[in-house]
């Protein structure tokens, strides 16, 4: 037996050393004589004589593949055969080995200098022909590419050489034996199987592949497909996706009309308006609610610019392109730089031109311009070879383009500069003011123009009506002067002079013009005749306010009428305006009212009172807030830290922090039992209780239940935050 066993042993072994003997591979090594390389074996015999100018390949190695390896003749090279001695022709510009013992080739363009490459076998023969800008071998196959008009393009072929994709996409990833994702123009991925078979898996803007899946991201939501790509293990609507077991979930938005009617329900960070549409945000991304009554919802990674009753301008993150669609998403204008919408026209910008459509989205003119600016007088102005003209409703070029910049326009006006200066024209093109001045502008009474230091107020028609050695400003009722010494006057619209520039300010108040300096102040009407001078010893009007002037007069305050007689003696330290026939006037630190007649109506008992509104005024006395009536009899008792008047009611919080109304009548609506009170008009008020938010009425009927984290008011809906599912 055991002689048996050594003999069978002694014969394994010879047998296989002959064996691997056979199929060795031999040792080669590079021959070089007189510039030219050939091969030798190991023991230094010459396998191939030295006639070529290079052996190995294009990248400087030199390795055999199985008998094969590259050699380069006349600038090109083939395949040599090291048993047979056989070669292949000199046509390609490169050759490499890549993974699998394949070669990569590469050949020129017939019209180019570009390299197109394929691959080959060792034998020369052609698996890939050249025709793609680039190929990478991956351990399925290997992505190719081809360069349409400056755009890359890949495709796929297996490693039986089998195409599977044609070259039409933006990238391709390779994720396992099974499974290819495939990205388009777009940025969204595809899922392939196996063999190219397109699946139910689309759109999705982005994935990772972790232990037990494909995790895959759609509009910021995240969903999982098993590692085949076959079914859905986890459907795209998670905020986060670690595994099937490890989800986190979006929060649960609501949005409601004001009868309380469910509009849409959707999962999302948050959910607000934006350019007047309903927008859920998940992680970064949006879902725009395109129209809210009929809850439908459409994912899009578009940013809403603007919207009207007609179109929705919107900003495609992706491909940095604006577009118009109509209100249910149908474009009509697609893919420019920007967009500006300036009714009824859109203004469009792309590749370094600007074109005009109109609200039907076709083009008004067949020219581009270069550059566009707002509407005037429902003509477009436009630039082009540095010049500026306008154009009509119809895309005609109504005034001519010559003018060097064009101006603000008023009064069917056109501020214009023509050979570096300014005039006005009308909108025939005619010239209203001569191009004359260094700087210019269109108001609503006139013209301001001024050239080096003379400024000019000039008529609608073009007439010079004042002049000075400094600046006017148009201030609607009248017109202020000012010295280069920045001393201020007043003239009329007409240009007379009401107040000379000798003041430090000047204005306006009710239908008097006044003028401080240090002297005093002085008060005049439109005619120049004065109604207080400052021999008056007035040293400031405060306020107008029922047809009387609040005015300071040696540190205290009162009031006099328009003609500057006093009506409230100036023997108080502070008043407020009229309201409901009582002032609120301060002696010393305390507060009380008086009424017109300045009779005393509520005692100075108060440390701060505030106006009369409905017959009802807020007090405040040692850091307590109350309400008075207009006897001054408290209503509510001063032990509130604040109220605040709200609809005709009263917001009170109690020392506590605790939120209750009150009404006019000093009733208690709420009982101070909330944690927050907040009016959103329709008679509704989101009260929060325990730190749950609910709806309520203001007679104190609940209209929903605390079962809220939020709820707020956005235009005509109701916004609510659903409180997480273990609290809720």
């Amino acid at each position: 037996m055991i002689v048996r066993h050594d003999i069978r042993s002694i014969l394994t072994f010879f047998l296989a050393l002959l064996f691997y003997t056979g199929f060795a591979q031999a040792r080669y090594s590079l021959l070089k004589k007189d510039a030219y390389y050939g091969i030798q074996d190991e023991k230094g015999a010459i396998v191939i004589a030295p006639l070529y100018d290079q052996i190995g390949w294009s990248n400087g190695n030199f390795e055999t593949v199985g008998n094969f390896v590259g050699y380069f003749h006349r600038g090109k090279w083939g395949l040599l055969n090291i048993k047979t001695k056989k070669i292949s022709a000199a046509i390609y510009y490169k050759l490499s080995v890549i993974d699998g013992g394949n070669i990569l080739a590469s050949i020129k363009g017939n019209l180019s200098n570009q390299l197109f490459y394929g691959i080959i076998d060792s034998k020369g023969s052609i698996k890939i022909s050249c025709n793609y800008f680039s190929i990478e071998s991956k351990s399925l196959g290997y992505v190719v590419s081809t360069y349409d008009y400056g755009t890359i393009k890949k495709g796929f072929y297996d490693n039986e050489f089998n195409l599977i994709l044609l070259p039409k996409h933006k990238e391709i990833k390779v994720v396992n034996e099974q499974v290819v994702m495939v990205q388009n123009f777009l940025n969204k991925w595809a899922l392939f199987r196996k063999g190219g078979i397109e699946t139910p898996f689309q759109d999705f803007d982005q994935f990772s592949v972790i232990t037990e899946g494909i995790c895959v991201e759609k509009g910021g939501k995240y969903g999982l497909l098993d590692l085949e790509g076959r079914v859905a293990l986890l459907e795209t609507e998670y905020k986060q996706v670690n595994g099937v077991k490890e989800v986190v979930s979006f929060p649960l938005w609501e949005a409601r009309n004001f009868d309380l009617k469910s509009i849409l329900k959707v999962r999302a960070d948050s959910l607000r308006f934006d350019a007047g549409i309903l927008v859920a945000y998940c992680n970064g991304s949006e879902e725009r609610l395109i129209n809210p009554s009929s809850n439908k919802v459409i994912r899009s990674d578009q940013k809403t610019s603007f919207k009207n009753k007609d179109f929705v301008l919107t900003y495609h993150k992706s491909s940095y392109t604006w577009s118009v669609t109509d209100t249910e998403g149908k474009p009509f204008i697609l893919e420019k730089d920007s967009i500006h919408y300036d009714a009824p026209f859109f203004y469009a910008f792309l590749k370094g031109k600007w074109e005009v459509y109109n609200q039907f989205g076709s083009k008004v003119s067949d020219k581009g311009y270069q550059n566009i600016s707002a509407q005037l007088f429902s003509m477009i102005p436009v630039k082009n070879y540095e010049f500026w003209g306008f154009l009509d409703f119809k895309g005609d070029e109504i005034i001519s383009l010559k003018y060097d910049s064009i101006g603000a326009g008023f009064h069917q006006k056109i501020a214009v500069n023509y050979l570096g200066k300014w005039g006005v024209i009308d909108l025939f093109e005619h010239w209203i003011v001569a191009p004359m001045f260094d700087e210019l502008s269109i108001t609503f009474n006139g013209i301001i123009a001024r050239d080096k230091e003379i400024t000019t107020f000039l008529s609608l028609e073009g007439d010079a009506i004042y002049q000075i050695k400094g600046d006017i400003f148009d201030r609607t009722s009248y017109l202020e002067i000012r010295s280069h010494s920045d001393q201020r006057g007043i003239i009329s619209l007409q240009g007379e002079v009401l107040l000379d520039p000798f003041y430090d300010a000047v204005g306006q108040m009710g239908d008097l013009f006044w003028g401080k300096d240090s002297r005093g102040t002085v008060l005049l009407d439109e005619f120049a005749e004065y109604r207080v001078i400052p021999e008056d010893d007035i040293s400031q009007v405060l306020n107008y306010c029922a047809g009387l002037y609040m005015i300071k007069k040696d540190g205290k305050s009162g009031f006099i009428n328009e003609k500057g007689n006093l009506r409230i003696a100036n023997r108080y330290d502070s008043l407020l305006c009229f309201s409901d026939a009582r002032i609120g006037y301060k002696l010393g630190n305390k507060w009380g009212f008086i009424d017109a007649q300045e009779r005393l109506v509520i005692q100075p008992i108060y440390d701060q009172v505030f106006p009369y509104e409905n017959g009802v005024a807020i007090v405040r006395q040692k850091d307590k807030y109350g309400l008075i009536d207009p006897s001054g009899k408290l209503i509510l008792s001063l032990k509130y830290v604040s109220i605040d008047q709200l609809c005709g009611n009263y917001l009170l919080k109690d020392i506590k922090g605790d939120i209750g109304i009150a009404n006019a009548s000093g009733d208690i609506m709420l009982r101070t039992d909330y944690e927050n009170i907040t009016p959103i008009g329709e008679d509704l008020l989101v009260v929060t209780q325990e730190h749950k938010v609910g709806l309520m009425n203001y007679a104190g009927y609940m209209k929903l239940a605390f079962k809220y984290a939020s709820i707020k008011r956005m235009h005509q809906y109701l916004i609510m935050r659903h409180l997480p599912d273990k609290q809720g």
